[in-house]
């Protein structure tokens, strides 16, 4: 029958494999933060309990003996073992499902083209998005995070700042041939959002001395982002857009920038999840590479 191993040793063989690994006691004692006099007790503890000698000394040095070198690999398998089931208890499952809410436009614009980076490097989280207008109730709408447009203030979440755009006038390589300066604006169809965090017409019109000028424009008012860069893509007018939705449209040259002046929006993109999410791990594998794919963005132009 095995023998049971008691508290004690346990305690004597963590010591003895740390002091196995740097043969020297006192090293030892520096990496577990207690005394040279304490390391060698426990040792001493150990081998009185197996009825053998596992050091020998050389030196400066504490070597194995036979019968330590024997046991070595073996504790050190143990150790490693019982750190991982300790782990599977107390760090967050990585496999399973995340659902995500975000806006529609970031959706079809800059999150989908590149989400198969995220789903080859991470196969075992199952991507759930939730395009929507709607602001996601973290608590009530199952959602596990949110990439919100906003000022950042969420009471009781945690939000960390994902990416910052600009806002400035887009429009097809054909239809930017025809446009020399802001009054030719007169002259195309003015593709609108409903305002929102200060981005509008009127709010662009007025930073280039233009205001008055949106009095004699036709106008299109789309309430999605991404249906209104459609039709831009199709030379049907001029958007108002925002840098994050058509930094790969400008890079491919599928859309131009009319006009240098650009506003800052009074909102930017934020990553928002509840702080006692059982997903955490999940949710930070996420926001990592959220954070690494915005930094990779270059500014449009």
């Amino acid at each position: 029958m095995a023998q049971e191993i008691t508290a004690s040793q346990l305690s004597g063989l963590r010591v003895f494999a740390v002091a196995a690994r740097l043969h020297s006691y006192s090293a030892a004692a520096a990496e577990l933060h207690v005394t040279q006099a304490a390391v060698s007790q426990q040792i001493r503890n150990l081998e009185q309990s197996l009825n053998c000698r596992l050091f020998r000394r050389q030196g400066t040095q504490m070597l194995l003996t036979e019968q330590g070198e024997q046991l070595q690999p073996l504790v050190e398998q143990g150790l490693a073992l019982l750190h991982q089931g300790l782990s599977l208890l107390t760090d967050p499952p990585l496999a399973g499902p995340l659902v995500i809410s975000v806006l529609p436009s970031l959706a079809a614009r800059w999150l989908m083209p590149r989400l198969w980076r995220f789903t080859s490097a991470y196969p075992t989280i199952d991507i759930r998005l939730l395009p929507s207008q709607q602001l996601a109730d973290l608590s009530r709408d199952k959602v596990d995070l949110a990439i919100r447009y906003g000022q950042g203030h969420y009471p009781g979440l945690h939000s960390e700042l994902l990416m910052r755009d600009m806002a400035f006038p887009v429009c097809s390589p054909a239809l930017a041939a025809r446009l020399h300066q802001v009054d030719d604006l007169e002259q195309v169809t003015l593709v609108a959002a409903p305002e929102y965090a200060g981005v509008s017409w009127q709010n662009w019109l007025a930073l280039s001395g233009r205001q008055s000028l949106l009095a004699h424009c036709r106008s299109v008012t789309v309430d999605d982002g991404s249906l209104a860069l459609d039709m831009v893509l199709a030379g049907q007018g001029v958007a108002l857009s925002r840098s994050v939705l058509v930094a790969e449209l400008l890079r491919e040259g599928r859309l131009c920038r009319p006009f240098v002046e650009q506003l800052a929006p009074l909102h930017q993109y934020y990553m928002v999840w509840h702080p006692d999410s059982p997903k955490q791990a999940r949710i930070r594998a996420f926001c990592q590479w959220l954070l690494q794919e915005a930094d990779s963005v270059t500014p449009a132009g």
